[in-house]
Formats: structure tokens, sequence, C-alpha cells
């Protein structure tokens, strides 16, 4: 079984939706996933780099360290050799400077057992280098230089530095290692990080690239999709409008059936009740006739421009150049199931008012008006003729026509008015917008 092309649309538009919800899916997995990935690796590196900074401000510390020991012993042999007492504060300085840089060095290789080795021994060395650059000071500071300069000649104060020098070396190959292998782990993290990006970027490249396929994919179905409904829209239009002129054409050739039995039907009431019936068939073709000529407004039903139309012919019909129709009319567009029965209501009213309600001995005037009413449309049919009869009700009166129009009326879910002029006969039938 052929397939509806509105279907087979639908179907495409529904895959091109769900391939860009798909792929909406899959860059959103992939911004996350990318974003955690350099999230991370970007707390690796930082890690790293803190590392290597840390091995950085050991190494100067120790470096301190040295220099300041270094500067103790200059001090000193000044000191001995010429008795100034600013080089005693040199000393002190030195010594200050020295123990607060070991401590600061001994609190960040608190994470390194064998460096904590090494600066427990490096501060036995250098306590003992100190304690020979007091003694000397104080033997100098009492006036026997002499002795003073036996003291650093005996060596104690020589082999304490050395071996100070020899644990700072110690110190310094450890960090410089540690240094190396830190420098290079941070080089690798940062060559992770570049590529990282780098597929992160030919991730969103790719993405961006498919995103857009998947977009010319979708407006190209979506054209298609619009010139074939254009296309089934075109058909199925001029397939209405070949409905409704087959059937005006039908109800004609069936009008024109009754047109000739009422010819030959030599009874005056049933020819009267076939010619009504000839009027119903073409009030209902009429309808037929405005839809297939109302140019792609399909079921739409023009009832004020029909109202006229209809009201007209039938005056016309009649041939009375005595019977004045006017019209009080607005462009209201109902839908298709209420126009045959307001085509026949307005029919009877219109008839009923010609026939009954305007004598043949004098002129009349017949007023057709369709328009709103509140909430409603209102269909209303008067004449100055000669009235209705005293205490009229339209079930009162056997008449079929005013039957029908109550019975249409309610199929309309409106109602029949009956009212009364100081002159002629009205009717309305007034009935919801929204039926």
């Amino acid at each position: 079984m052929t397939r509806d092309p509105a279907e087979v649309s639908g179907s495409h538009r529904q895959a091109a939706r769900e391939r860009a919800f798909r792929l909406l899916a899959i860059t959103v997995a992939a911004l996350f996933l990318a974003f955690a990935c350099v999230g991370g690796v970007f707390v690796w590196y930082d890690h790293s780099a803190r590392l290597v900074a840390h091995t950085h401000e050991v190494r100067n510390g120790i470096a301190d360290v040295l220099q300041a020991l270094t500067d103790v012993e200059s001090a000193q042999r000044g000191y001995v050799l010429t008795g100034d007492r600013s080089f005693v504060e040199q000393v002190e300085d030195g010594r200050r400077r020295a123990e607060a840089e070991l401590d600061a060095v001994d609190i960040l290789t608190a994470d390194n057992p064998q460096q904590q080795v090494r600066i427990i021994t490096l501060r036995t060395h250098m306590d003992r280098r100190l304690a020979v650059v007091d003694e000397t000071v104080a033997r100098r500071r009492s006036g026997d230089a002499v002795t003073a300069i036996r003291t650093i000649r005996r060596g104690e104060g020589v082999a304490a530095m050395a071996a100070v020098r020899r644990i700072v070396t110690e110190l310094e190959a450890e960090e410089a290692q540690l240094l190396a292998q830190r420098a290079r782990q941070a080089m690798v993290i940062r060559g992770a990080l570049i590529v990282l990006l780098a597929g992160f970027a030919l991730v969103l490249t790719f993405l961006f690239v498919k995103a857009q396929r998947e977009l010319s994919l979708d407006r190209e179905v979506e054209a298609d999709t619009v010139e074939q409904l254009r296309a089934l829209l075109a058909d199925r239009l001029l397939l209405l409008d070949e409905v409704n002129h087959r059937v005006k054409n039908s109800l004609q050739q069936i009008a024109s059936v009754v047109r000739l039995q009422s010819r030959s039907v030599s009874d005056g009431a049933a020819r009267e009740a076939l010619e009504k019936t000839l009027d119903r068939i073409m009030a209902v073709g009429r309808v037929h006739e405005q839809l297939y000529k109302s140019g792609g407004q399909v079921g739409a039903f023009d009832a004020g421009h029909y109202a006229e139309a209809l009201a007209r012919d039938l005056v016309d019909s009649l041939g009375r150049e005595d019977v004045q129709l006017t019209t009080e009319v607005g462009a209201h567009v109902l839908d298709l199931k209420q126009a045959v029965p307001l085509a026949l209501i307005l029919n009877e009213l219109v008839t009923n008012a010609l026939k009954y309600g305007c004598p043949t001995d004098r002129p009349c005037r017949i007023h057709v008006s369709f328009g709103t009413d509140g909430e409603d449309y209102r269909l209303s049919v008067s004449d100055d003729g000669v009235g209705l009869p005293k205490g009229f009700t339209p079930r009162s009166k056997k008449s079929l026509g005013m039957r029908a129009v109550e019975a249409l009326a309610r199929q309309l879910g409106g109602r029949l008015v009956v009212e009364q002029p100081e002159a002629g006969a009205a009717f309305a039938v007034i009935f919801p917008r929204n039926q």
C-alpha cells in the first residue's frame, strides 16, 4: 500500500530531529567529559608546578644557610685580625640568618625522611662550627688575640665547616634529582595538556561540521517536505473543488428532473411541493458552487455573500418587479457544516416572504440581514406585506417549511424567533458562532 506523502515527509522530519537530538546529546557529553579531563590535567599540572617551585625553594634555602655560615666565618676572621666590634655584629647577624634558613629548610623537607636525616646532621655540624666561632670571638674580646688565633688553627672549625659543606652538597644533589624528576613530570603533563586541548579542538570541529551537515540535511528535508505538502495540498484542493463542482452539477441534474416532473403534474398542491423541493435543491447547489469558487478556502463558507446572492436569485426567479429587495450583510465565514442548514433556512424564509407575505396587488419590500448579535450570529428576513395571522406560531401552522426551519435552527444549535413588526412579518434565526 502506498504511503501518504505527508506521512513520509513527517517520518523524514522526525528522523532528522532524532539525529539532531542525538548529536546534541553527544556534544553535551563530549563537552562535559572534555572539561572534566582538562580540569583534572590542570589540577595535576598545578600540583607538579608547585612541587618544582618547592624544590627551588629548598635549594635556595640550603644555599642561604651555607652563605650565612660563610659570612660568619669571614666576620670571625675580620674580628680576630682587627678587633673591630662591627664584625661581632656581623657574626651575630650571620648566626641568626643561618639558624632561620635552616629551620625553614627543615620545614620544607618535612615530607622527605632522607633529607630530614641530613638536616639533623647539618644542624649538628653547624652548631659545632658556631661553637668554635663563639669561642674564638670570646678570646679575642678578652684581649687575647694569640689564643684566638690558636683556636682557629686547631682546625675544629675548619673540619666542622667541611662537614657542613659535604652535607649541603648531599642536600643539593638530592634536591637536584628531585627537581629533574619533577621538571620531567611537569613537561609530560604539559604535553598531555596540549594533546588533550588539540584533541578537544578536533572533537569540537568534528561536531561542528557534523552539526552543519545535519542542519543542511534538515533544511533539505524541510524543503522537500514543504514542496510535497504544497503539491499534496494543491492536489487535494483540486480534488475538493472537483467534488463540489460535481455535486453542484448533480444537484442541477436532479433539479432539472424535478422541474420536468412539476410541469407534467396537473395537481396544484403537488406542483407547489415539487417547486419548493426544486428551490431547496438549488439552494444547496449554490452552496457547493460557492465552495468551489472560494479560491482555496477549504471548508469555508461566506454566509453574507451567499445570503445576498440567494435572496436576489429567488426574487428574480418570480419575475416580480414590484418587489424591492434590500440586504444588510457582512462577510462572515462559517464552517462548512453550517452552510447547508443555513442555506435551507434562508431559502424557506425568503420563499415564504415572496409567496405569502407579498400580495400581487401592491408593491412590497423584503429585507434580508446577516451579522453578529453579541456572541451569536443572526439571520433575519422581514417584509412589509400582509403580516401573520393573529396568534401565529411555527408549530400551529401545518407548513412543512416552517417546521423544517425550526429543525434546521436546532441543528445549528440556535433557535427560530418570530417577531411582530408593525407591518408585515419578520423571522430571525439566532445561533452561536462557535457551533
